[in-house]
């Protein structure tokens, strides 16, 4: 007689493995960069694996989330499609009311309760950037901003203190300034090097907030505007557009972080940068003594005024799984969680309270970051449409003026037709 087996048991408890797998919901999610900042968002998603078995996150590198850079298009081409990720991180917040007008872009309001997640844990001015027509379109993921990083050798040997004032900037720019002839082989300040923006210096003279007013128009001629980009005439008129152009042109690197950077190499004395920076310093010349102040203001301008900018994450029109891709932005958005995420990348996090957590505040740059981010004179892009657009005919304006072929003037009212003609 046959042995009789009770198949029961196994066949159920196959099924019940079966079905729990099936409940798994696979969340796709792109990030923009690689490593450092790239492989932390790799992290995150492990840790956030590991803390749940409802949801798995599968992190995948596309240069600028298919927004910028090498992969430009292939995010509106995946809304199109309707083959898109559930989540994208960007690493800025200009594109967002661009995306949010082509309907690109999930309102996400609607799923904050159902995350976890709290918007009143979010620094008001990052999220409040996020925001298009009273929706928000955007998570802040890590956040930055800028100061002037100073050689304190150079400082002391000059007798300089470090300036809190432009008027004091441009004093000590002078006399750290060296040059033979037109020959210069040290500037002491080039506004316009590393983070030098327009958006930047438009915002130190009060200008960023009024480039877009009440009914929408752009209006790059505002005051503030035009006041920043005369102070910069300023310098070409002093040092003369011809030897800045050929010294900047000598120095390597002018715009990012890196071994050529020409603060690093002694090139020049002060420049504007984020707190990011700090990190290279640190890698490439660890003996570099420097020191860091909140970028100097104008006669009537804003002590501790600076400019933030926010990665962003974003979800795609027609994501299948936003509510689970929110749910890992939740996770992300807890203060241990991002205070670890920015001590990883030399960021701050705009999460409140994940400041007090981070282990890197004992970093100049970085603690200078949390008190300015904090502070009430923090300015970001203005929320429009038409921001890339803005951005682009801004820094032709101040290119031309800093080539010293155009007035600031003149520079601005081609910078404001041309607006006028794309909308």
């Amino acid at each position: 007689m046959p042995i009789r087996r009770n198949v029961f048991p196994f066949a159920l408890s196959f099924a019940l493995a079966l079905g729990s797998a099936q409940a798994v919901t696979n969340v796709t999610v792109w990030y923009p960069w690689g490593p450092p900042d790239g492989q932390a968002v790799v992290d995150r998603a492990a840790e956030f694996n590991a803390s749940q078995t409802d949801i798995h996150v599968n992190a995948v590198l596309v240069s600028g989330s298919g927004i910028q850079g090498t992969t430009q298009g292939k995010f509106l081409t995946s809304v199109t499609s309707g083959q898109v990720p559930d989540a994208v991180l960007y690493w800025g917040q200009d594109v967002i009311p661009g995306l949010a007008n082509l309907g690109a872009l999930e309102p996400l309001d609607g799923y904050f309760a159902g995350a976890g997640l709290k918007p009143a844990t979010i620094n008001p001015a990052a999220l409040n950037a996020m925001k298009v027509g009273g929706k928000t379109y955007g998570v802040p993921q890590m956040s930055s901003d800028l100061m002037l990083y100073y050689n304190k050798a150079m400082f002391k040997a000059a007798g300089l203190q470090p300036p809190k004032t432009l008027a004091e900037l441009d004093a000590a720019a002078e006399k750290l300034t060296m040059k033979n002839g037109n020959e210069v082989s040290r500037m002491g300040f080039i506004p316009w090097l590393q983070q030098g923006l327009p958006l930047v210096w438009s915002g130190i003279f009060g200008g960023t907030g009024k480039l877009v007013d009440a009914s929408g128009k752009v209006n790059v001629s505002n005051t503030g505007t035009l006041k920043a980009l005369q102070w910069e005439a300023g310098y070409v008129k002093k040092y003369g557009a011809a030897n800045l152009t050929r010294f900047i042109s000598s120095i390597g690197s002018t715009t990012g972080s890196s071994a050529s950077d020409p603060f690093l190499l002694g090139k020049v004395a002060m420049e504007v940068n984020g707190q990011w920076h700090g990190n290279y310093l640190k890698r490439y010349k660890p003996d570099l003594d420097y020191g860091v102040v909140p970028i100097p203001y104008p006669v009537g301008g804003a002590p501790g005024a600076t400019w933030i900018n926010s990665n962003a994450w974003l979800v795609p029109k027609g994501s299948k799984n936003a509510l689970a891709a929110m749910k890992f932005i939740a996770f992300t958005s807890q203060a241990s969680v991002s205070a670890k995420h920015a001590d990883a990348v030399y960021n701050i996090s705009p999460v409140i309270g994940a400041s007090k957590l981070q282990k890197t505040l004992g970093q100049p740059a970085v603690k200078l970051a949390n008190q300015l981010f904090g502070g009430k004179n923090v300015f970001t892009s203005p929320v429009t449409p038409q921001i890339l657009n803005l951005q682009n005919e801004l820094l032709t304006a101040f290119e031309s003026v800093q080539q010293g072929s155009a007035t600031p003037e003149a520079a601005l009212a081609a910078a404001q037709k041309n607006l006028d003609q794309s909308k």
